[in-house]
């Protein structure tokens, strides 16, 4: 019997500067609750917040990273 391979994917998470968020392909970077909950509105702090973190190097996102994105199985 062969074994199963596959992959499943979500948002991949991120805390900067005290936000938690998400940002995945298909809807873009939002702020989440701590929960994990998205927030009902991204205000003009959010986006400055978001400025900042799209101005980072690959790499330096990488270390902001917390979880999500691609898992194989």
């Amino acid at each position: 019997m062969s074994e199963i391979h596959g992959c499943i994917c979500g948002p991949s998470l991120y805390e900067f500067e005290g936000w938690f968020f998400e940002l995945s392909g298909y809807g873009g970077p939002w702020p989440l609750k701590k929960d994990g909950s998205p927030r009902l509105h991204a205000g003009r702090t959010w986006w400055k917040v978001w400025d900042k973190f799209d101005a980072l190097t690959d790499a330096e996102q990488q270390e902001c990273h917390v979880g999500g994105g691609c898992q194989q199985f």
